[in-house]
């Protein structure tokens, strides 16, 4: 029997790669696909797979997507408001792939709705990671992990015993700037930091990435996923992108997950149930036959001990780190600050949040959301004032 999908983010690069997986068709039935501005990809998406619903974030792409899917049965929908709504309707799966913080309160709304939300969205398991993880408001929503080296965790702590578990090791491709130079880096450009060596996706995690913003992200996200202190995770740079993760044991051994670089594996393995699960391709050993790793360079790429320095403070520094990276990732894309500059945004944010000592209401998504945005506000300021 199918299961109902919800895809909220499907004209991202998530949600197209979940949408090209082979047997998606065959295993589910599309809820709702949600959009924020892209509506000739929605509109495609929409008339192959049929969904009930099409909501698109940008109210004035409305009458357009109308307009491209007059005839069909999929009820029509626009705004912010309709997206939580539509996340909130009951369903069997959802994944969360809306890009920065406009996915956070969407994936909330999933909560006790669906049985299994997959998450892709980083910044609402950081920004909210103490609701969504809060048994007594997380009732019966199972959360896995979509981000390939948290679903390597996610998985590899299935065929070990927990107990044992003494260390995880997330990997990191080094970006584009694995070899460049703190002094080389004051000049790199936009163009620069797109141009990533294993992945392609949206620009703001190309420049997270870039930056090493998303392994900081991905520290935070281990923390909540895995009930781990940060002092425990490790950041080791491999720049081919085939170990995604590793788990080292209390008895001596350590155990990693190795897989091409096809962000539709993580995602099968968070959506599909095992026994259904569509086949991929396996590694070669030729594919492994030079494998390299090297310890993280915290002073050329700061971002990591400051995500350890925003744990160590508490939940409000840790929404400043999600807020202000946000911010100067989105001032760098606009070409308004230079990309070292966004570590000077981000470390002065951060200060100016350890000065202010606000109290945070955890279990209070209206509270969270607030500071969220309090942060990115500030962080705007620091940008206007400083640089």
């Amino acid at each position: 029997m199918k299961k109902d999908l919800t895809i909220l983010g499907s004209t991202g690069s998530i949600g197209v790669n979940a949408l090209s997986i082979p047997t998606i068709e065959e295993n589910f039935s599309m809820l709702a696909f949600v959009a924020g501005k892209d509506v000739n990809t929605l509109s495609r998406q929409c008339l192959k797979f049929k969904p009930k619903y099409a909501v698109i974030s940008d109210t004035q792409m409305y009458g357009e997507l109308k307009k491209n899917l007059f005839g069909t049965k999929i009820e029509v929908k626009a705004g912010y408001d309709e997206i939580n709504e539509i996340a909130s309707k009951s369903s069997d799966v959802v994944l969360s792939a809306i890009s920065g913080s406009a996915g956070i309160e969407p994936t909330y709304q999933a909560i006790n709705r669906t049985e299994k939300l997959a998450i892709a969205n980083k910044e609402s398991i950081v920004v909210a990671g103490s609701l969504l993880f809060d048994k007594k408001i997380n009732k019966s929503t199972n959360i896995i992990p979509v981000d390939s080296e948290h679903n390597a965790i996610h998985k590899l702590l299935n065929y070990v015993n927990y107990k044992n578990l003494k260390t995880i090791t997330l990997t990191a491709s080094g970006g584009p700037f694995l070899n460049t130079s703190i002094k080389d880096l004051e000049n790199v450009t936009l163009e620069d930091a797109l141009k990533h060596p294993t992945w392609v996706m949206g620009k703001k995690i190309t420049i997270d990435s870039a930056a090493l913003i998303n392994k900081g992200l991905e520290l935070i996200e281990a923390t909540y996923l895995f009930n781990m202190s940060h002092k425990d995770i490790t950041i080791l740079v491999h720049p081919q992108s085939l170990i995604h993760a590793m788990v080292s044991m209390h008895d001596g051994t350590t155990v990693s997950l190795m897989s091409k670089a096809d962000m539709r594996i993580p995602i099968s393995d968070a959506i599909f149930d095992s026994d259904n699960a569509p086949i991929f391709g396996n590694l070669k050993t030729s594919d492994i036959r030079n494998l390299t790793f090297y310890d993280l360079d915290n002073e050329k790429f700061p971002t990591i001990n400051m995500a350890r320095e925003a744990i160590n403070d508490g939940v409000s520094s840790i929404i400043t780190y999600n807020a202000a990276s946000e911010v100067a990732v989105e001032n760098f894309i606009s070409k308004k600050i230079s990309f070292l500059d966004i570590y000077k945004v981000i470390k002065k944010s951060l200060d100016h949040n350890k000065k202010i000592k606000q109290k945070v209401l955890k279990n209070n998504i209206e509270h969270i959301l607030s500071l969220n945005q309090k942060a990115k506000d500030i962080t705007l300021t620091i940008i206007d004032e400083a640089l």
